[in-house]
């Protein structure tokens, strides 16, 4: 009944010469396996690996870089059917959150600012800060980006624990209510890992053309009340 092989790695970390050896040792053992049972195995599932930057807009290893490597260093996998998993690096630049900030406060000597968005959809970043972490910008009610004053504020999110914090430290011009607090990076991992904690409601979302990009188009509506109830009933 086995069919495939598979090679399961994180999406972040290891560097692509050790994702070419782990391709190599899948196809070394699809190749065993059919020199006994010929023709068992039809698929190789390479996985994903390829990391994305979360600190710059680089794009890392391509993908055209990579077939290469492959072609180069493992042949034999191209006789096989090839299934791949790149989600986070083909949607993690692609997408972007903006949060309004609901108020501001200074609490045991910090500057918190509270806003629409943290555990809910960024689950890694607030429970693994040290090693998940997105960009952050501030821009005003209007939507013009903020540079001036620039002060160390924390960044809470809507959830109701007090560790809900999607960033610590960071400096960044002073936050205001109704300002918008604009999280890079978030096309991957985010409504994937949605937490229903509190009952949060899904924030819709939309896309745009590079060319056009206050041309707006609905891609997934966003949560009402009754959608909750129904996920709970």
């Amino acid at each position: 009944f086995l069919r495939s092989v598979h090679v399961h790695v994180g999406s972040q970390g290891c560097s692509v010469d050790l994702l070419v050896e782990g391709v190599r040792e899948a196809v070394e053992l699809a190749d065993e396996v059919n020199s006994r049972r010929p023709g068992q195995i039809t698929t190789v599932d390479i996985g994903g690996g390829l990391s994305v930057d979360y600190d710059t807009d680089g794009l890392g290893t391509s993908f055209g870089e990579y077939a290469a490597l492959l072609k180069e260093k493992v042949p034999r996998l191209f006789q096989y059917s090839i299934v791949t998993e790149f989600g986070r690096k083909l949607n993690a630049h692609s997408g972007w959150v903006a949060a309004r900030v609901e108020y501001t406060k200074e609490a045991g000597g910090r500057s918190l600012v509270t806003m629409h968005a943290g555990a809910d959809l960024f689950m890694r970043p607030v429970y693994f800060p040290n090693k998940w972490r997105h960009r952050t910008s501030v821009y005003d009610e209007l939507g013009q980006l903020k540079t001036s004053e620039l002060v160390e504020q924390d960044f809470a999110g809507p959830l109701c624990f007090s560790g809900d914090l999607l960033a610590v430290g960071r400096t960044v011009p002073r936050c205001q209510p109704g300002d918008w607090i604009v999280v890079r990076d978030s096309g991957a991992y985010t409504l994937s890992m949605y937490s229903r904690h509190t009952s949060q409601l899904v924030p819709p979302v939309y896309g745009y053309e590079e060319s056009s990009p206050t041309k707006l188009q609905l891609l997934k509506r966003g949560e009402r009340p009754e959608d909750v109830a129904q996920f709970w009933s």
